[in-house]
């Protein structure tokens, strides 16, 4: 279907789209509507393909996958090819990833999918990048569709120390479509320093995204700046933190790009036996820095997401050992608790709970000790990994409806890496290097 014949094409509220061409206007058969319904049918008969598609691309991928159920009409209008590039996509599942070797040096890769996701799953191992390139490619981070690897290139030498660092550099990377971008390195970190990257990517500005690396002191970890590298200039910017406190950044967790700025989760530093986690937060030019408290729990696992356009927290308890069990007071505490909440007003960053849910009570469904992996982008559903049971689970925190999705592959490392496909060419006028 070319760009003229959508232009042209008008849907009927009821009935399939008939011909190639739209030339022709066909009267809809009704049998004696309501006066408010004919005015509706009227009025719908008036709404071209293009003004639809305007329409759905404004609305959560949830809310294009109901439309379907219009009509056939609108149906095949969705689903489509063409319109994938302009129509939100839905959760199509997670990229993760399990120890290669005892050092835990390496990684393999493994893409799970959920229900209602993209027909097509992702491929983990990015066979589209250059093989003869890169005998290592790291996945870190994801971001609306895209994915930020660093890609390690074959040693120049090939008696190399195990423990010499490996000459790399980022690539961000579309796997809907198989496009690429490479990043030009940065100058080496010197030895005993903590690295982490994370991606910031609006789709609503096409071709233009940043990538944020992170460095810590040598040795109290706590992080000292950020280098950022924006693909419309082409060039890395060092910024200094501009925090008041010192904080430390959790290595294995994914970040949120959120209102223009990128969240990370992090502790105050030093840490104490409160557990004092803060989201930090920092816009594209390193100029703006801020901390944002989170609601206090105890000893737990924290995550942080995006769900229907707010920014969602969820704290899941640590796993008490035997010893602790034994010693347990019998009435329950906020500790025994997994917790969701959300901030319904961005500037005033004040939590609402959305859910709570006794730990034990997932814990008896997951079949053994979880956490919260994920938020589901346009619904109230979290998904949970269980260590134990090494299986991925979705639990709808509305109708407290639990659902194992699939089994998981053993050894898994800590990170769950959520995707949304983005079939736009998102590295148009972008020289890859």
């Amino acid at each position: 279907m070319d760009s003229g014949g959508l232009r042209r094409r008008r849907l009927k509220p009821s009935g399939a789209m008939e011909g190639k061409s739209s030339a022709k206007k066909k009267k809809v058969r009704t049998t004696n509507p309501p006066a408010e319904e004919a005015v509706t049918a009227a009025a719908a008969s008036l709404l071209t393909e293009d003004l639809i598609l305007e329409i759905l691309s404004r609305l959560p991928a949830r809310s294009v996958h109901r439309f379907k159920c219009v009509s056939p009409a609108w149906r095949d209008l969705i689903a489509d090819p063409a319109h994938r590039k302009k129509l939100p996509q839905p959760l199509a599942g997670f990229l993760y990833s399990t120890y290669h070797g005892p050092d835990h040096r390496f990684y393999n890769f493994h893409f799970a999918k959920v229900p209602g996701g993209a027909a097509q799953p992702v491929d983990p191992s990015l066979s589209f990048l250059p093989s003869h390139e890169y005998w290592y490619v790291d996945q870190l981070d994801t971001c609306n569709g895209l994915l930020l690897c660093r890609a390690h290139k074959f040693p120049s030498s090939p008696s190399g120390d195990d423990d010499d660092p490996l000459e790399y550099h980022y690539i961000v990377c579309n796997p809907a479509t198989g496009r690429w971008v490479g990043i030009p390195a940065l100058p080496p970190v010197p030895a005993g320093r903590r690295i982490i990257a994370r991606l910031a990517f609006d789709p609503a500005v096409p071709s233009h995204f940043h990538v944020l690396q992170f460095e810590d002191t040598e040795q109290d970890k706590y992080i000292t700046g950020v280098t950022i590298y924006s693909s419309q200039t082409g060039a890395w910017n060092y910024r200094e933190s501009r925090l008041p406190e010192k904080i430390s950044l959790f290595a294995g967790l994914t970040s949120v790009f959120f209102q223009g700025m990128l969240h990370l989760y992090g502790l105050l530093y030093p840490v104490n036996t409160d557990y004092d986690a803060v989201l930090v937060a920092v816009d594209m030019e390193g100029k703006v820095w801020k901390t944002i408290g989170v609601p206090s729990g105890g000893l737990s696992f924290g995550l942080i997401g995006v769900s229907q356009r707010c920014l969602h927290y969820a704290a899941t308890p640590l796993a008490p050992d035997d010893k602790k069990k034994k010693k347990k007071r019998k009435k329950k505490t906020d500790e025994d608790t997994t917790t969701v909440w959300y901030m319904k007003d961005y500037d005033s960053k004040e939590w609402v709970l959305k859910h709570s849910v006794s730990y034990d009570e997932l814990r008896s469904m997951t079949g053994g000790e979880y956490r919260v992996a994920a938020f589901h982008p346009d619904c109230d559903t979290i998904f949970l990994d269980s260590f134990d049971a090494d299986t991925l689970s979705s639990y709808d925190m509305q109708h407290r409806k639990f659902h194992r999705i699939r089994s998981l592959r053993k050894n898994k490392a800590a990170i769950f890496l959520p995707y949304v496909p983005l079939f736009s060419d998102s590295f148009a006028g972008v020289d890859r290097q």
